[in-house]
């Protein structure tokens, strides 16, 4: 009766690290690719020009930035969801980083690829959404810098050390407490 609690704790301790990954896959929405037409967004330059950026103009953004190499390491050009880039899950508005690149595109000017890059280069040190990432680095890692639940693929030997260093301290805590509350008395 007395390795009741360490049984217990090692139940418990099973249980954390089998679930550990599968947490953070289950808050992943389903992706879908965009159905119709990208919404037109219209931005303004100053209190009486503005300019609105077409579902041509977004194609040529894609095509010249995004699936350029040069630019962005991964090739986001065979990914059917590469819209999710710029657009909320529904295709119908901006997300986090879209209304970051629209609101530099504004410093810049109309809604040509020159300034498109342009406005790409302002945002891309920028902090994303993903916690420990640059909208760049969270483009080349393969995820999308505007939502938080986006899971870069390879990620950093950083995160891969935080996560085995809070299992260890779960482990060495289930230990003392073990060793703590079973001491003869």
């Amino acid at each position: 009766m007395r390795f009741l609690p360490g049984l217990i704790s090692a139940i418990l301790v099973v249980l954390i690290v089998s679930t550990w990954g599968s947490v953070s896959e289950a808050s992943i929405p389903p992706l879908q690719p965009p159905t119709g037409n990208l919404p037109a967004i219209t931005y303004y330059t100053n209190a009486s020009s503005h300019y609105t950026i077409t579902q041509s103009e977004w194609q040529s953004l894609f095509t010249n930035v995004y699936d350029n190499s040069s630019y962005v390491s991964y090739n986001w050009s065979k990914n059917v969801t590469q819209y999710l880039i710029i657009f909320d899950l529904s295709y119908t508005g901006l997300n986090p980083y879209g209304l970051q690149f629209v609101e530099a595109l504004s410093t810049v000017g109309f809604p040509s690829v020159g300034n498109m890059t342009k406005a790409f280069n302002l945002t891309k040190n920028e902090n994303s959404q993903i916690s420990g990432f640059t909208n760049i680095q969270a483009l080349d890692a393969q995820a999308y810098p505007g939502f938080s639940w986006s899971v870069p693929k390879g990620v950093s030997t950083t995160v891969q050390y935080e996560e085995w260093g809070a299992l260890l301290v779960i482990v060495a805590s289930i230990f003392a407490l073990y060793f703590i509350f079973n001491r003869k008395k």
